[in-house]
C-alpha cells in the first residue's frame, strides 16, 4: 500500500468515528437539557401534598345532596371560599347541616357539614371536626 493509500484509508475510517461522536454529545446534550426540565417540574410541585379523599361519593350520592339542598334558604359563602379538599374553612363561614333525607340516602355524609357557594352555588361538604373540606359538589 502505497502512502497515499495508507492516508486515505485512515481519513476515511475516521468518518465512522466522527459521526458516533457527534451521535453521542448530540445525545448527552439533549438528555442534560432534559433533565433540567425535569429539575425545573420538581421545584414547581407544592411543598405541601394535596390531602386524600376521606369521603368517596358516587354520581348518584352526589345528584341526592344536590336535590336535596339547591332548593334551602341558606347563607351563602363568598365566591373565593375554600373548594379544595383538605383546605381549612375559615371560622367565618357558616356551616350548615345536611337535611335529615340527605342522611339517610348517604349514611357516609351524615356527621358532615356544609355551605353553599356564591355564584356557582357549590356545595362544600366540611368535616366538622376539623373544618376541612371534604368534598365538592357542582
Amino acid at each position: 500500500m502505497t502512502n497515499t493509500n495508507l492516508e486515505e484509508a485512515m481519513v476515511m475510517g475516521q468518518y465512522p468515528k466522527m459521526i458516533l461522536a457527534s451521535v453521542v454529545l448530540t445525545i448527552g446534550v439533549t438528555l442534560s437539557s432534559s433533565q433540567v426540565v425535569l429539575r425545573a417540574q420538581e421545584v414547581d410541585k407544592p411543598a405541601i401534598p394535596s390531602q386524600p379523599r376521606t369521603i368517596n361519593l358516587t354520581q348518584e350520592q352526589r345528584f341526592v345532596i344536590r336535590e336535596n339542598v339547591k332548593d334551602l334558604t341558606l347563607s351563602k359563602a363568598s365566591k373565593d371560599a375554600p373548594e379544595t379538599i383538605g383546605d381549612p374553612v375559615p371560622p367565618d363561614i357558616v356551616l350548615h347541616a345536611l337535611p335529615s333525607e340527605v342522611g339517610v340516602k348517604v349514611p357516609q355524609v351524615r356527621s358532615h357539614m356544609f355551605f353553599v357557594k356564591d355564584g356557582d352555588n357549590a356545595i362544600v361538604l366540611v368535616t366538622p371536626n376539623d373544618r376541612r373540606v371534604a368534598d365538592v359538589i357542582r
